[in-house]
């Protein structure tokens, strides 16, 4: 008597849609982001100063005392890296096989965009401790 293998059961539909649908937005969000603060350097209004100005509380000192280079180098870098974010996630659903529908690719596209945008943050801190303030 050889025992019979467990099949393999399909989740339904919904958790598919579900699964897919969160797959593309981690995909796209990061993408349209980075084109973002691209797009704000080329019309010489960078996010990153947007940012500081509303919430001062970000930089940990008003806006009006960070330089122009420093807001403007920590906008390039934002927008690269979340354009990086999203060449890696489609780079591994291409070649990967990190596919939209399964949990297990779900978070691993979520782990790299989550390390990157680590990374982004500790530049992002360590770039305003070693920047001087306008005087």
């Amino acid at each position: 008597m050889h025992p019979t293998p467990a099949t393999r059961q399909r989740p339904p539909a919904t958790t598919l849609a579900g699964l897919t649908a969160a797959a593309l937005i981690s995909a796209v969000i990061p993408a349209a982001a980075g084109l973002a603060f691209l797009i704000s350097l080329v019309a010489r209004r960078p996010l990153v100063a947007v940012a500081a100005r509303r919430w001062p509380w970000l930089t940990g000192r008003p806006a009006a005392q960070l330089p122009h280079r420093t807001l403007t180098g920590l906008t390039a870098a934002w927008g690269i890296g979340l354009l990086a974010a999203a060449a890696v996630q489609g780079a591994g659903a291409i070649t990967g096989g990190l596919t939209f529908t399964t949990p297990a690719s779900f978070a691993a596209r979520a782990l790299i965009a989550l390390a990157i945008e680590a990374i982004l943050a500790a530049l992002t801190i360590a770039w305003l401790h070693h920047s001087p303030a306008v005087r």
